[in-house]
């Protein structure tokens, strides 16, 4: 790597981490200011805290990695343009991309950062935030319990139903499991007064339950049967994948998105997962489009106040966000394909940053 490389690589990875701390810090502000009070009040321990500010200040990443790669990409180049040590480096031959290369390179390292935390680490950590206030009791009263669960499982054509289910012990209350065949007449129903997954056998076991067995031709009750205590060994759904349903789609990670398209077979839950799909993707392509973003403005206009730059870039990005945010509201509605509706901004955006280093050449 040549020394100027060096020398832009250093001041932008400096600028980078200032910029991401930044915002880190200021988005945990709003917690501290919100909930310190209430951690307080429950006697929560210092560990604990610490560990709590910790995995949240890493589930603001995948926010806080593409403006902050925004922000030191033009502050850096700005600066350096300023200076007029880009002109130095023209008059050596470089061009642009050649300027900006290390600065493209980091950028990459970080979009595949990207997507390994949105893909597994983020979800795991707004997990144990969300868990960590569940236990602590922040909001006073607030139930651990989901209430009024339904879930069908397409694959093996199961349909639940939960008056409450448990978010941390993943004990179900009231429980109604309607079994049907490949002609989807129901073969059995079963009514459990608790449901509990055995995480150590992967299957449900129910307690004070009756079985109702039908006649498929007739769909009469044909049998019924009492148990204290039943295993049903072929029930595998997890409580992740019927909670899955209950949390936002963008705090799913990778693997939980893939079950959900597996189990979820409803036209506009499923096109909500296969969104957060793409997006997953999507959104690591997006630190690059803003990088490639941000260089044209902050190198061009000698005579052209810095300001003005950032305004433009800004309003590019505001238009980019905006856009994308539509798009991907027609395609959760069914208006438009998941894949396109995820995409097409991400490819539109792509002529004007083209023109705009046209322009700075």
């Amino acid at each position: 790597m040549k020394l100027f490389h060096r020398y832009i690589l250093s001041k932008w990875f400096k600028s980078f981490l200032c910029a991401y701390f930044v915002m880190v810090s200021l988005l945990m502000l709003e917690d501290v200011y919100k909930n310190f009070y209430l951690f307080i009040k429950a006697q929560s321990i210092f560990t604990d805290l610490i560990k709590y500010y910790y995995y949240l200040s890493v589930s603001f990443a995948s926010f806080a990695i593409p403006l902050a790669i925004f922000i030191s990409v033009l502050f850096t180049l700005g600066q350096l343009h300023r200076k007029n040590e880009t002109i130095g480096a023209y008059c050596a031959g470089m061009s642009i991309l050649e300027i900006s290369k290390p600065i493209i390179i980091g950028g990459v390292v970080l979009a595949l950062c990207n997507l390994l935390f949105e893909s597994f680490i983020i979800p795991s950590a707004i997990d144990y935030v969300t868990t960590f206030r569940l236990k602590t009791d922040l909001k006073g009263g607030y139930t651990t319990a989901a209430s009024k669960v339904g879930f069908y499982n397409h694959v093996d054509n199961r349909l639940w139903f939960f008056k409450s289910l448990d978010k941390l012990s993943h004990m179900a209350n009231d429980v109604t499991i309607s079994c049907y065949n490949d002609k989807n007449v129901e073969e059995s129903r079963i009514f459990a007064q608790t449901a509990t997954f055995s995480k150590d056998k992967k299957y449900w076991i129910c307690k004070n339950c009756s079985v109702i067995t039908f006649d498929p031709s007739t769909e009469l009750p044909t049998d019924v049967k009492l148990f204290s205590e039943k295993a049903f060994e072929t029930f595998t759904e997890t409580p992740k994948v019927i909670l899955a349903s209950l949390k936002k789609t963008k705090n799913l990670s990778f693997p939980e998105v893939l079950e959900a398209v597996k189990y979820y077979h409803n036209e506009s839950a499923e096109n909500t997962f296969w969104i957060k799909f793409h997006q997953i993707f999507a959104n690591a392509t997006d630190c690059m489009i803003i990088l490639f973003l941000a260089i044209p403005f902050a190198v061009t206009g000698i005579r052209v106040n810095p300001v003005v730059n950032i305004i433009k870039a800004s309003g590019f990005l505001l238009i980019f966000f905006f856009s994308g945010t539509i798009c991907e509201t027609l395609g959760s509605n069914g208006i438009l394909q998941p894949a396109f509706a995820v995409w097409i901004t991400n490819i539109l955006i792509l002529l004007p940053i083209r023109k705009l280093f046209r322009r700075a050449m």
